[in-house]
């Protein structure tokens, strides 16, 4: 039987559907609008974008959940943009950097929510 595959995450994801807007941080001026989040967790996420990031690419993510009231603001580095359908649809993998003190509170909150079925 094969070996199972060891997690590599430090923090456990959720999986959900939350629409989001993103932009490159080099291009602020360049917003990509509504894309679908596949999962997300207190290090990070992977999200579908249109067209693919190379590593390293600084991201910002303007998160809309119905569980909470404000639009998060999230920043990270792309870690892979992985092609889902050629030319056209990628999974982009982010590692959450420069959170600030409001966002890293609301992710804690989400997360609280759909893993423990409460809020903190």
């Amino acid at each position: 039987m094969p070996k199972p595959k060891q997690e590599r995450r430090r923090y456990i994801r959720i999986k959900k559907s939350f629409l989001l807007t993103y932009f490159d941080k080099a291009q602020p001026h360049r917003k990509y609008e509504i894309t679908q989040l596949k999962n997300i967790g207190l290090g990070g996420m992977c999200f579908i974008t249109s067209h693919s990031f190379n590593p390293a690419a600084e991201l910002c993510i303007e998160l809309k959940t119905p569980y909470l009231a404000e639009t998060t603001h999230l920043e990270g580095v792309v870690l892979e943009s992985h092609e889902k359908m050629k030319n056209r649809i990628y999974e982009t993998r982010l590692e959450f950097r420069n959170l600030d003190t409001e966002a890293k509170i609301l992710l804690e909150k989400l997360m609280a929510y759909f893993l423990n079925g409460k809020t903190t």
